[in-house]
């Protein structure tokens, strides 16, 4: 409550200051304003939009951002968009950066919608290239709308698929194989 001194016939211009809370939800509010003085009462309705503040966090279900994957195999990684804003999320779109020769698809391809506190899941189908050597990889993953965007890097780590430690196993074993006949053959000369 303020008072304002205001002379016969003149007028005053008077600024008013809202400071809305901070988690409240994007909509439309009115808020009234009464002058007042002894003899007679004004009122005037206020309207403020709240658009609500964006934000987003993007993750897995349990927070770890990493795997293992083998050379040339997919494997399905499950990522979690929550919103961490007091307005709804809208259009959300995936995409990945990702070493060359890999693929990244999404399912969905995109989110229609998150109301705020809420949260979306997508399944990442991540194929690694059948020539990548073992190590790790990292494969960044974003989700953005226009009001806003998170990334989360995932650490892939690759190892070579068994079948050519088998074969090295089997050309050695080879080896010493035709080693071993050749000896018995010839003997020693």
């Amino acid at each position: 409550m303020a008072s304002v001194n205001v002379d016969e016939n003149s007028a005053k211009d008077v600024s008013i200051e809202i400071k809305p809370p901070a988690q409240i939800e994007a909509g439309t509010y009115k808020i009234p304003v009464v002058a007042a003085t002894n003899s007679m009462t004004s009122q005037l309705d206020l309207t403020v939009v709240i658009t609500g503040s964006y934000g987003m966090d993007l993750t897995t279900p349990n927070g770890l951002l990493s795997t293992k994957i083998t050379a040339g195999d997919k494997k399905q990684v499950e990522l979690v968009i929550r919103n961490t804003g007091s307005a709804p999320l809208e259009d959300i779109k995936l995409t990945s950066s990702k070493p060359s020769d890999w693929e990244v698809t999404f399912d969905p391809k995109a989110v229609i919608r998150i109301e705020p506190g809420k949260k979306a899941t997508v399944q990442a189908t991540v194929k690694a290239s059948k020539n990548a050597i073992a190590g790790d990889y990292v494969t960044k993953f974003t989700a953005k709308t226009p009001e806003a965007s998170s990334n989360a890097e995932f650490r892939m780590s690759v190892r070579t698929p068994m079948i050519l430690g088998g074969m090295g196993i089997l050309i050695i074993l080879v080896a010493l194989g035709s080693v071993g006949f050749l000896f018995r053959k010839y003997g020693r000369r």
